[in-house]
């Protein structure tokens, strides 16, 4: 009988603990650092957050308890462009993860109280939202944009022209940063094949060798001397809108960016 009854027992454990692990999967906490790109609310409890993290790239986290006091600190953590450290619960076969503990590593109030790097930051935050799609990991990308986001949180000079340095050098990380072996004067831009060229292309997007030359000059610019270089608001407007045709070109599901009207509007 006591024999019949610890059969019993340890089969009754051993089922328990095989169903847990098929519908109880194991629950792994990840500690990474990353960028906040968007946040929406889910419900009158809960907000999803999409963000670029240092371990896993990209990824959509479900923060629960935003109308609750304790919280309130928690999702003040998480608005855009904020750099964070992030504990995650994650399961295994979901899309959705959930933030158990968010503190920020890096202060950016700079970029939250002035109003022209605020108006950067949203817009930058929604186009890296709609562009970075890839879910791999990718260090070196997370360092650029975690260097990006402190360089224009402590810049003073040159915050204009501080979007287009970023949005051109992330090219290079996507794998389609322009190729300048073949540039010369009046030279066409082919924006399908990211060249330069003496002739005109066939299709119909290209930047005409005007149009050609400020990009040009735009590929010297970097953090360091962004400065240096002054552009008029229509000018400034005109690459914008170039550059964005470009990375529509290459990534075809960009979608329309909410906040560009209000970036337009800044410069004058």
């Amino acid at each position: 009988m006591c024999h019949a009854v610890f059969f019993f027992n340890a089969l009754k454990i051993a089922y328990l603990c095989f169903a847990k692990c098929i519908f109880f999967p194991s629950v792994m906490f990840l500690k990474t650092k990353a960028i906040i790109l968007h946040c929406i609310k889910y419900s009158d409890k809960a907000n999803i957050v999409h963000l670029i993290s240092e371990e896993r790239g990209r990824l959509a986290c479900i923060v629960y308890g935003a109308s609750r006091k304790k919280s309130g600190s928690k999702m003040a953590f998480l608005q855009p462009m904020m750099l964070v450290d992030l504990e995650i619960e994650m399961l295994p076969d979901r899309e959705l993860h959930q933030i158990k503990e968010a503190r920020p590593y890096n202060i950016i109030t700079s970029i939250q109280m002035n109003p022209v790097k605020n108006a950067l930051a949203l817009f930058l935050a929604e186009f890296l939202y709609r562009t970075l799609r890839d879910s791999q990991t990718d260090k070196m990308l997370f360092r650029f944009l975690q260097e990006s986001v402190q360089i224009l949180e402590r810049s003073e000079q040159g915050v204009a022209n501080f979007h287009l340095v970023m949005m051109l050098h992330l090219t290079r990380f996507l794998g389609f940063f322009p190729n300048t072996e073949n540039l010369g004067l009046h030279f066409y831009f082919d924006m399908v094949n990211g060249v330069f060229t003496s002739t005109c292309p066939l299709h119909k997007h290209f930047l005409r060798p005007a149009e050609s030359a400020v990009l040009y000059q735009l590929m010297r610019i970097n953090y360091t001397n962004m400065h240096m270089f002054r552009f008029s608001r229509s000018e400034r407007v005109a690459i914008l809108e170039h550059m964005l045709a470009y990375y529509r070109i290459h990534l075809a599901e960009i979608g329309e960016i909410k906040s560009l009207p209000v970036l337009m509007e800044l410069f004058d």
